[in-house]
């Protein structure tokens, strides 16, 4: 296990005072530790931060393993929250209480739910942005760069929750799972709407150069606007489409540097074949 017991977890949740016993959460941790490496980390990562550490020897993991402790202890409270204070009794199901604790009002555990999914998406973000950093070609974690958590995070040109800013905080999705599990239907709006623009092949061009962490500043522009079409697709398709035009506008500019782009009728038409009230369901 990643996390072995509540004294590795604790530490990442210091607005929690944990005092139950290790079994009591141990299936909660394992189950985040699941998640974990169902959504970000793979299995080759996982193995590595299992395996044992040489006596008298520096943890060559030390801050991925960190980033990943305090992921795995949110998600295992996360689910364990609304769970803890139920018990199972010969006449059904009650809420356990004590002479020392008077159990928390519902508000106040909806506000730890709530603290909890915000630190969470946080947390997250900043797991696979470190993995993003330290899997380049001069950085370990090279081999993370082929896992299917890569290719799914990276889909949208959105591998973190944390670009909803560009929006405004009212779009960021509630939870980290609401988040991933967007991702799909987000890649398609994209591609379904700018295609119009900038064509799929040219898309798919940015996509392998930014997986690749290949890519020149003027691509970067056009893929940030790419990224709000993305986002607004299926919600909002008047902005997403102006995103488009713009990331049209962007590659205009240097269309040697788009060569799928240039060779597209979306550039020989000059965008006469855009159909802007085209209305299309991506779900």
């Amino acid at each position: 296990m990643i996390v072995k017991n509540i004294a590795e977890g604790k530490q990442f949740v210091p607005f929690i005072n944990l005092t139950v016993a290790n079994e009591r959460l141990a299936d909660f941790f394992s189950r985040a530790q699941l998640w974990l490496v169902d959504k970000v980390i793979g299995t080759g990562i996982e193995t590595a931060l299992e395996a044992a550490i040489p006596q008298n020897s520096t943890d060559s993991h030390a801050d991925l393993r960190m980033h990943c402790r305090r992921v795995i202890t949110e998600k295992a409270l996360l689910d364990a929250v609304p769970e803890m204070d139920v018990q199972l009794t010969e006449a059904g199901f009650a809420v356990q209480q004590n002479d020392n604790f008077v159990p928390a009002s519902s508000q106040r555990v909806d506000r730890l739910i709530g603290q909890l999914q915000t630190n969470l998406k946080t947390d997250t973000d900043a797991l696979v942005k470190y993995l993003m950093a330290k899997s380049t070609g001069t950085e370990a974690y090279t081999s993370w760069r082929g896992t299917e958590q890569f290719t799914r995070l990276t889909q949208a040109f959105m591998p973190v929750t944390e670009f909803y800013w560009m929006l405004g905080p009212e779009h960021e999705p509630v939870s980290y799972d609401q988040f991933y599990a967007s991702l799909p239907r987000m890649a398609r709006g994209m591609r379904t709407v700018a295609d119009y623009y900038v064509s799929i092949a040219e898309i798919d061009r940015l996509l392998e150069m930014y997986r690749d962490d290949d890519l020149l500043e003027i691509h970067k522009r056009a893929i940030r606007e790419l990224r709000v079409v993305a986002m607004m697709a299926d919600c909002n398709q008047e902005r997403a489409r102006a995103a488009a035009a713009r990331a049209r506008d962007v590659m205009l500019t240097q269309p040697d540097s788009f060569p799928q782009f240039k060779a597209s009728d979306a550039f020989t038409m000059g965008g006469i074949n855009l159909d802007a009230g085209r209305t299309v369901n991506f779900v």
